[in-house]
């Protein structure tokens, strides 16, 4: 009985470890600006005086919108197709990151195929097109943190241009483009906990003890 009640003892004293997560976003929800874009936004690291860092996950975001004209240039009808496509790239302060920012984001919306009359000028949109990349940064989280925390910088910048196909080359197109970009990082530790028992853990050591001192005098008696 006795050892019973001690373990209750030291089981309400226990320091354990409570998960946790913090995250840091910027540009989100995304803003359409005119392409070519260039834009830089910062996000946090980890402050490590919360706990220990065990996990990472970045996030980056890309949108594009466009708004296509063609017009048939021919006296002839004419089918093609036309579109807008928007590559964006991304570029961090933190060189550890730079494994993770090789590949880019590359979006796309057309018409789809369409005939045009003789002379005919026919508009499309605005036709919407969105994308994401994630990585673990589980590999480098030595520098995704310090006392106190921080921030990095992320810039991403884009190419946008238009294609046609078919129409035989007579078909004169414009695609009006916009796009924009955003970043969000989750971090995942280990919070620490203080060694500090809790109110309704001191009673119960409380109850406890007075539950071993009773026994003691009833052994004696």
């Amino acid at each position: 009985m006795k050892k019973s009640i001690l373990a209750l003892i030291f089981g309400a004293m226990a320091i354990g470890a409570q998960a946790g997560t913090v995250s840091f976003v910027y540009g989100l929800p995304i803003a359409l600006s005119p392409v070519d874009i260039n834009q830089t936004g910062n996000l946090g690291l980890f402050n490590s005086n919360l706990g220990t860092l065990t996990g990472a996950l970045l996030t980056v975001n890309g949108q594009a919108r466009y708004s296509i004209t063609g017009r048939n240039t021919d006296s002839s009808p004419r089918t093609a197709a036309i579109g807008g496509f928007t590559s964006i790239s991304w570029d961090s302060s933190l060189s550890a990151l730079d494994a993770f920012l090789l590949d880019s984001i590359d979006l796309n919306a057309g018409s789809g195929f369409q005939t045009f009359g003789p002379s005919q000028t026919l508009t499309f949109g605005p036709l919407s097109a969105s994308g994401f990349l994630s990585d673990d940064l589980g590999s480098i989280l030595a520098s995704l943190q310090a006392a106190g925390g921080g921030s990095f910088s992320l810039t991403c910048s884009s190419i946008s241009g238009t294609v046609v196909q078919g129409g035989g080359g007579l078909i004169a197109a414009n695609v009006d483009s916009q796009a924009g970009c955003g970043a969000e990082i989750v971090y995942t530790f280990d919070e620490r906990v203080s060694q500090m028992p809790e109110p309704g853990s001191l009673a119960l050591v409380g109850l406890a003890l007075a539950g071993v001192a009773g026994a003691s005098r009833y052994r004696k008696a």
